[in-house]
């Protein structure tokens, strides 16, 4: 099991850079598409679909990992002691549940601008949500500059960066 962890840790924190770079490019074409008033092109639907589907696998790995190293199990043991300790808190309730947020937007970014009548407006909706959504996302992230939450820059199966 503890083999299983360091390799979903290594899987998770590695995913997080890719949703990083592939929400930041999505953004970026959605951005200049919207302002540039451009087509949407097969590349502005594959940069989205990209994004959306790293995120999944990022969620995928942190629910595995979310269930397998006892973050759940800390909010049905005490509740109300796991809502006064801010790492705790933290990891057990706000960042799943702000990633879980984060990636229901931008499921919805996607499906509404692929739906959106003109290619300015599939822009625009691709730009807002996924922004929204990569806003949240940087959010909830364990940055190591935050000393309450602080993990490392990268894990790469038990190396710590």
């Amino acid at each position: 099991m503890e083999t299983l962890n360091l390799i979903l840790l290594t899987l998770h924190n590695l995913t997080r850079w890719v949703v990083l770079i592939l929400g930041i490019w999505a953004i970026g074409r959605a951005v200049k598409g919207w302002l540039g008033k451009q087509t949407f092109t097969s590349a502005d639907n594959r940069s989205g679909l990209l994004f959306t589907t790293a995120f999944d696998l990022q969620v995928l790995f942190g629910l595995i990992l979310y269930l397998t190293r006892g973050w759940g199990g800390v909010l049905f043991q005490g509740f109300g002691a796991a809502m006064r300790e801010a790492a705790l808190r933290f990891f057990a309730l706000e960042h799943i549940f702000i990633m879980l947020i984060a990636l229901g937007i931008a499921h919805m970014a996607r499906t509404l601008s692929k739906k959106a009548p003109t290619d300015v407006q599939k822009h625009r909706r691709a730009a807002l949500g996924f922004g929204l959504a990569l806003l949240l996302t940087l959010a909830a992230i364990p940055w190591p500059f935050l000393a309450q939450n602080a993990r490392p820059w990268l894990r790469l199966f038990g190396l710590q960066i």
